[in-house]
């Protein structure tokens, strides 16, 4: 789904922080109300807001407007910083080794939370529920590219360790390494520089060829 931008992000964000009406979020926005009510009647049917009627005068229903969890995932919580000084105080004490068996251990329990969504059908089936909980449980953009012989090329964006990564660039392959061996278990995962910024990283998953 194609994420709301210009006007339409804008009454999100005044959305996420608490319930207006259309006329109030007219006038905040010095936006027309008939404007307004076109942009919210979309963001419902995209399911990124919630409305419910409020009877203010007898009747004269009024809809207050509110986001939805899934509007709230269309702003990322960023936990970047935070992620990135523990992560650093932890090589500092641990090394390195250290770091990378909690960012694996971490992966892991992750995985287990996604239940077995990411074990069950065929490859392509679990390679397509593997993007989508990314991009759904954590707000990730994660790219796919087909190439050939069956290989896959997944390219990850809003990734939580883009800054820790110039420091330490072993940790985002650790972690969606993990992953992607968790829902792949039959392939081999090579973690690739990014094609472009702004992306962060990205892996190359091929099947792992038989053995003579």
């Amino acid at each position: 789904m194609e994420s709301p931008t210009g006007t339409r992000l804008e009454i999100l964000e005044l959305l996420l922080r608490q319930e207006l009406s259309s006329q109030s979020l007219a006038e905040r926005l010095n936006v027309s109300p008939a404007a307004i009510r076109q942009h919210l009647s979309t963001l419902e049917a995209l399911g990124l807001v919630e409305r419910r009627k409020v009877i203010t005068q007898p009747s004269r229903p009024t809809y207050l407007y509110r986001a939805s969890p899934q509007g709230m995932r269309v702003f990322p919580k960023r936990y970047d910083l935070l992620l990135t000084q523990m992560l650093e105080i932890l090589t500092e004490q641990t090394g390195p080794e250290g770091t990378g068996a909690l960012v694996e251990a971490a992966a892991r329990r992750v995985a287990d939370q996604a239940g077995g969504q990411l074990i069950r059908g065929t490859d392509a089936e679990r390679w397509r529920r593997l993007v989508e909980w990314i991009e759904t449980e954590f707000s990730w953009q994660a790219a796919v590219e087909e190439e050939p012989g069956e290989v896959r090329r997944i390219t990850i964006h809003q990734c939580p360790f883009q800054d820790l990564s110039k420091t330490q660039p072993d940790v985002c392959g650790i972690f969606f390494g993990t992953l992607i061996r968790r829902a792949c278990p039959n392939a081999t995962v090579e973690h690739a520089p990014a094609p472009a910024e702004p992306a962060c990283c990205a892996f190359v998953v091929a099947p792992t060829k038989p053995r003579a």
